[in-house]
């Protein structure tokens, strides 16, 4: 996953209120709503109410160490969407200890490699590489107003693409790939054709990937690449992670039909993820 600076998410948790208020703007749902969209759950509202216990997330210093408020945000993202949610004091296996002791029932953490959260009682597990492809598939699916039928572009064939074309598959939506490998395209193609028996159709180079495409997920890690020549009075681009790869004489332009954030999104299905695993097996035990 992109390593993210400490200057990309210092303003999360003091601007997420805007940030929801703005999302409903964009595209009639709020970042819960959005992010339980993605994993089909129903009521997302209810997290606050059911009782789901608490989450602890750890920080953790292998390979380049802390991101300065990384933790923090994370668990105020939770804290926001209705969950109990504290970072540990002490990182690593300190902190795992801590979080046991303060009997969490789920853990968030992340180091160079893998950002997951765990439902501990269950064994169920989340990857935020997944969860955020699945959620910028959702919110593109609500701001675009659907994408059964339409075409979509996804930008990468990485974790977080692979993740994103699955779920505009699942969305109804007929999607095309570009990635400067051809050979991350055709595994993609030939992954989603294997699972879902649905088309994928490789787009050969990015300018006429961009030009001929209105509904775009952006999920490489290149920035400023997509240009005012490109967007049109109906693109809607979903964006996740950073940098973002609208150009900045592009944002006035596409703003009101851009989803794009560092961390809420990619989060918040997380957390909806392992909820919807948890209740999923809870009915499977009860029949």
């Amino acid at each position: 996953m992109t390593r993210l600076r400490e200057t990309d998410i210092e303003q999360v948790i003091e601007q997420i209120a805007r940030y929801d208020s703005e999302l409903k703007v964009k595209t009639g749902y709020t970042l819960a709503e959005i992010a339980a969209h993605a994993v089909g759950l129903q009521n997302p509202e209810r997290i606050g109410q059911a009782g789901f216990g608490t989450a602890a997330v750890i920080p953790m210093t292998c390979g380049q160490g802390v991101i300065s408020s990384f933790s923090e945000t994370v668990a105020g993202i939770l804290s926001f969407l209705g969950m109990r949610a504290f970072v540990t004091p002490s990182t690593d296996v300190k902190g795992m200890a801590e979080a046991l002791e303060q009997h969490a029932e789920f853990i968030f953490m992340a180091d160079d490699e893998r950002f997951i959260g765990i439902h501990l009682k269950s064994g169920c597990l989340s990857d935020n590489s997944v969860a955020t492809g699945k959620g910028y598939a959702a919110a593109l699916d609500y701001l675009s107003g659907g994408l059964r039928e339409r075409d979509i572009l996804i930008l990468g064939a990485g974790p977080v693409g692979r993740a994103a074309a699955f779920s505009a598959s699942g969305f109804g939506g007929k999607v095309h790939i570009y990635d400067r490998s051809n050979e991350a395209s055709q595994s993609l193609a030939e992954a989603v054709l294997r699972e879902r028996h649905e088309l994928v159709l490789i787009e050969e180079t990015l300018h006429s990937a961009l030009n001929n495409h209105r509904l775009i997920i952006d999920a490489t890690p290149e920035t400023g690449f997509i240009t005012e020549n490109y967007l049109y009075p109906d693109t809607c681009v979903a964006a996740p992670g950073m940098p973002l790869g609208v150009h900045p004489k592009a944002l006035l332009e596409i703003q009101s039909r851009l989803i794009h954030d560092p961390l809420q999104l990619g989060v918040a299905t997380m957390l909806y993820d392992l909820i919807h695993q948890v209740e999923n097996e809870e009915e499977g035990r009860i029949r």
